[in-house]
C-alpha cells in the first residue's frame, strides 16, 4: 500500500545504466559511484518500511537547511543502493546528525575531511546484515555501504554539502562514500556500547560520531592491559591531532578495539571506565613535543596545564567500542574535528515494506 502521494518533481531519465550514471553526475545528484533509480514504486517500496508519512521532518540538514522529510531520505536512499528494511536505520542516522549537538554545520563546511561514522548496535545487526568483524569498514557488504551512503547522500543533496561550493574539506576522505559499521557486541568483554548509553540490549540503535578518518595502531609487544592502553593513548596523542586545535573540553572520539585487544585489557580487571580514565590522564603530551615558537600561542588559548597539553578534559570524551577481525594485533582511531559530539537514537525494524518498479524518478532534492 503506498504510504502517499510523493511531491517530488518527476524527471524521465535514460534507461541505461552508463547513461542514467551520467545524467545524475550532470545534475550533481551522485558520488560519482553507481546509483539505483529511485522510481516511483521503489521509493514507495521505501517508505512502506516507515509510519511515518512522507511529508513528515526528521529533520533540518545543515548548512543549506534543507527539510529532510521521509520521501527525500528514501529517494536518496533508493539512490544509494539500500534495501527497504534499511529505511529505519537511515532515518535514525539523520535524525543523529541533525542534532544540535552533533553541529552538522561545522562539519559539512569545515577545511578538515570530517564525516559522520554510523555504528550500529543491538539485533539491527544481524537483522540487516551489518558486518562487525573482519573488513567491517570496507568491502564489508551492502547494508554497512548503502546505509553510510544514503546519509552521505542526504547531507550532499538536502544539506547542500557540495564539494567546492559549499564542503570546503581541503582533501575529503573516502569515508565522506560511506562509513558504517557495527559494534561487535557478542566478541565484547564489557557491555555494549548502547547499553553503556542507557539503552536496552534489546533496542536498535545507531551512533553517529565525527571521523576526519581511521588511524590504524598496531602492536604486538603489550603483555598486559595496562601496556596495551599506554600504547593506544600514545599512539593518539600526536600533536597534529585536529582535536589540539579546539578546546579540550570540546568533542568526544571514537577507539575500536579487535577483539584480541579488548580481551587483553578486560583480562587484568580494565572496565570501559577505567580505561577512559587511563586515556585522559596518559593523553597530556608533553609541551616540548610543539615548537618552542607554538608554546605562547597554545597558553594563550588555555591548553596548557603545567608543561603539558591534554588531549581532553573528561574520560567520556574517549568512546570506546569493540569491533573488527578476531586474531589480530590492530585498533582504529576516530580523530575528531573537535567540534561535534556523538549522538545515539533508536529505532525499530517492526513495519512491513514492499517492492515495485516504476519508469520515472523522483528528484532526490
Amino acid at each position: 500500500m503506498a504510504r502517499g502521494t510523493l511531491v517530488s518533481d518527476l524527471r524521465t531519465v535514460p534507461g541505461d545504466a552508463a547513461a542514467l550514471l551520467d545524467f545524475v553526475e550532470q545534475q550533481g545528484w551522485g558520488d560519482g559511484f553507481p546509483v539505483i533509480p529511485p522510481t516511483e514504486a521503489r521509493v514507495q517500496a521505501m517508505l512502506e518500511a516507515t509510519p511515518l508519512l512522507p511529508a513528515h521532518v526528521i529533520g533540518v540538514v545543515e548548512p543549506r537547511r534543507g527539510e529532510a522529510t521521509v520521501e527525500k531520505i528514501a529517494v536518496n536512499a533508493v539512490l544509494a543502493g539500500c534495501r527497504p528494511d534499511y529505511f529505519p536505520a537511515v532515518l535514525a542516522a539523520v535524525e543523529a546528525v541533525c542534532e544540535p549537538r552533533f553541529n552538522l554545520y561545522a562539519l559539512n563546511t569545515t577545511t578538515c575531511c570530517a564525516t559522520p561514522a554510523l555504528m550500529l548496535n543491538g539485533p539491527a545487526r544481524q537483522r540487516l546484515g551489518i558486518e562487525c568483524g573482519y573488513s567491517c569498514l570496507g568491502q564489508s557488504g551492502r547494508a554497512n555501504a548503502t546505509i553510510g551512503r544514503a546519509l552521505r547522500l542526504v547531507m550532499r543533496n538536502v544539506g547542500g554539502a557540495i564539494p567546492g561550493a559549499v564542503s570546503k574539506s581541503v582533501f575529503g576522505q573516502p569515508g565522506r562514500v560511506s562509513l558504517c559499521f557495527g559494534e561487535w557486541e557478542e566478541r565484547s568483554p564489557w557491555p555494549p556500547f548502547h547499553v553503556r548509553r542507557g539503552f536496552a540490549p534489546a533496542d536498535c540503535v545507531v551512533t553517529a560520531a565525527c571521523a576526519t578518518g581511521t588511524q590504524d595502531i598496531a602492536d604486538i609487544w603489550a603483555e598486559t592491559g595496562e601496556e596495551l592502553v599506554w600504547v593506544l593513548a600514545h599512539s593518539i596523542d600526536w600533536i597534529g591531532n585536529n582535536k589540539v586545535l579546539v578546546k579540550q573540553e570540546q568533542g568526544d572520539m571514537l577507539l575500536l578495539l579487535c577483539p584480541d585487544f579488548a580481551h587483553k585489557i578486560a583480562r587484568d580487571g580494565i572496565d570501559v571506565p577505567a580505561m577512559q580514565r587511563m586515556l585522559l590522564e596518559w593523553t597530556r603530551a608533553p609541551i616540548e613535543r610543539w615548537h618552542r615558537a607554538h608554546w605562547p600561542k597554545l597558553e594563550a588559548r588555555g591548553y596548557v596545564e603545567g608543561n603539558v597539553v591534554p588531549l581532553a578534559r573528561h574520560p567520556e570524551q574517549f568512546l570506546i567500542a569493540v569491533a573488527g577481525g578476531e586474531s589480530g594485533h590492530h585498533a582504529l582511531y576516530f580523530c575528531t574535528f573537535g567540534l561535534t559530539w556523538s549522538v545515539s537514537k533508536r529505532f525499530t525494524l517492526d513495519a512491513p515494506y514492499t517492492g515495485g518498479e516504476s519508469c520515472e524518478l523522483p528528484q532526490p532534492r
